[in-house]
């Protein structure tokens, strides 16, 4: 694989890599758990003007929930849903794919 290189120019060995894109996955979590919570929160006023008496946005809450949760122990390393090296050969086949098609075409 190529290093990655920062804003400023400089080369990025794999681990610092893999750190970076922790980071951001520990990043893109976050976002999504404080849209949940503002969309939640929106859905419940809107479900407390509109009627009181069947709280429909549990239902939202829930659902989302259950997805929040399991990016939630994906990104923090808990459950493992794609095993080890997933990506890297996804990568692989991808590259393998790309690869022959220039081949077959030049």
């Amino acid at each position: 694989m190529s290093a990655e290189t920062t804003g400023a120019g400089t080369m990025l060995s794999q681990d610092e890599q893999e750190a970076m894109e922790y980071v951001r996955d520990i990043r893109g979590f976050y976002a999504h758990a404080v849209q949940y919570v503002v969309i939640i929160a929106a859905l419940l006023v809107i479900n407390l003007v509109t009627n009181p008496s069947y709280l429909w946005f549990l239902w939202a809450a829930f659902g989302w929930g259950i997805g929040l949760m399991v990016h939630g122990l994906t990104v923090f390393e808990i459950i493992n849903l794609f095993g080890d090296n997933w990506e890297k050969r996804q990568v692989s086949k991808r590259l393998a794919k790309i690869r022959s098609y220039r081949k077959d075409n030049n």
